[in-house]
């Protein structure tokens, strides 16, 4: 099972949920059973699932909040990448849902990235396209294409004619790290 789907289910328990709140409001030196039998009862029969899903750890005689457990969650459903196209980049497969792209991300170095994979996926070095086929494209994965299409020729992954009929796919220089574009 997915590692955020044992979690969820782990912390779906409102019992389960109290004790786990517990364990993290104890700190770094952790929690032991007796004093989790003061928030909870049951607070042992909480804690084996709490521990299966990586949620808690053992700490000597008592038990931590384990951190990282989200994080690997939150990298395993990354890497998962469900809701991107086929072929997305992994790096910005997480900025996509139900296959639309949800924001074109103001940090250049991202908003870069972005561009370059939609440049790859959608449109081919050896071909022309009109100003319509390359809108129609973009419009198939966010709801600005003219915001993208703008996007793609200033970083220049796409060229245009002067009278902007005709562009084609053009390779981009390296980005320059630490070099952000002003605000338009």
């Amino acid at each position: 099972m997915e590692p955020s789907h044992e979690i969820v289910k782990a912390l779906a328990d409102p019992a389960r949920l109290r004790v786990f709140a517990a364990i993290v409001l104890a700190g770094d030196d952790g929690t032991g059973l007796a004093e989790l039998h003061a928030v909870h009862p049951r607070a042992d029969q909480a804690l084996p699932r709490l521990v299966r899903a990586g949620l808690v750890t053992t700490a000597g005689h008592g038990f931590r909040a384990a951190p990282a457990a989200f994080r690997e969650a939150a990298a395993a459903a990354r890497a998962a990448v469900p809701d991107a196209p086929e072929g997305t980049a992994v790096d910005v497969a997480h900025l996509y849902s139900a296959g639309r792209l949800t924001v074109i991300p103001t940090r250049r170095a991202t908003r870069v990235a972005v561009l370059r994979d939609l440049a790859e996926r959608l449109f081919a070095f050896d071909r022309v396209y009109s100003q319509a086929e390359i809108t129609e494209a973009l419009a198939e994965v966010h709801d600005d294409p003219l915001t993208l299409r703008r996007e793609l020729i200033d970083e220049l992954l796409l060229e245009r004619t002067l009278g902007g009929r005709e562009y084609r796919r053009r390779e981009a220089p390296p980005l320059q790290e630490g070099r952000e574009t002003p605000a338009k």
